[in-house]
């Protein structure tokens, strides 16, 4: 009898930080998807992760208690008035890809995000990458504008697509500057952030 695989989207761990480096590695050294150049260390990984989630979700994907994939919202800017937008990652191992994990991973935490009051998400996407460009369009996310030679990664000059998806159902959409505050991720309800990855998690129970 085949064993059913256990897949969870949850929120993420410091023991999770070596799953998330080894599925992170190959994209530093071997892509330009992103412009980090540095394999950093677990310790690093580990800070990042808990200074994100005091204000922005970190969410990972699990098949079988193995991390295959990762999403998180962060700081967009620092200046005060910008405090209503934020940008966004995904990543996922690419022995699962075409499996709908970044999906799951986005539903989740876009539903997250948009309790607690962020009205523009940003991606910004080394192009080409036509994979990410149709993840981002499925979730609404509009093309801004191509930045040209904006960074300088394996010999050559990379151009950036700017994407983004704004909220329109967020308070005060119209006019975010008098909206109230984002709720940092640290003081949502329990209820309300289970709610979205029981929503995404079953997202993938149809998925081979």
């Amino acid at each position: 009898m085949t064993q059913i695989a256990s897949k969870t989207i949850r929120i993420a761990q410091t023991q999770d930080a070596q799953d998330i480096l080894d599925i992170y590695a190959p994209y530093i050294t071997d892509t330009a998807i992103t412009f980090t150049s540095t394999l950093p260390q677990i310790q690093d990984v580990q800070k990042k992760m808990e200074n994100i989630k005091t204000g922005y979700p970190y969410l990972v994907c699990t098949i079988d208690d193995k991390v295959v994939g990762f999403a998180f919202a962060d700081l967009y800017k620092s200046h005060d008035a910008y405090q209503w937008n934020t940008e966004l990652s995904v990543y996922v191992d690419p022995r699962f890809h075409g499996r709908g994990i970044a999906t799951a991973l986005y539903t989740a935490l876009f539903q997250i995000l948009k309790t607690q009051g962020f009205y523009n998400f940003y991606a910004l996407i080394t192009l080409p990458n036509d994979a990410s460009i149709a993840l981002h369009r499925h979730f609404g996310f509009k093309e801004l504008a191509v930045h040209k030679q904006d960074g300088y990664k394996m010999g050559a000059w990379r151009d950036v697509l700017w994407m983004v998806y704004r909220n329109e159902g967020a308070e005060g959409a119209e006019d975010p500057g008098e909206s109230r505050a984002p709720v940092p991720f640290s003081k949502l309800r329990e209820s309300q952030v289970q709610t979205a990855l029981r929503l995404s998690t079953a997202l993938l129970q149809g998925v081979r």
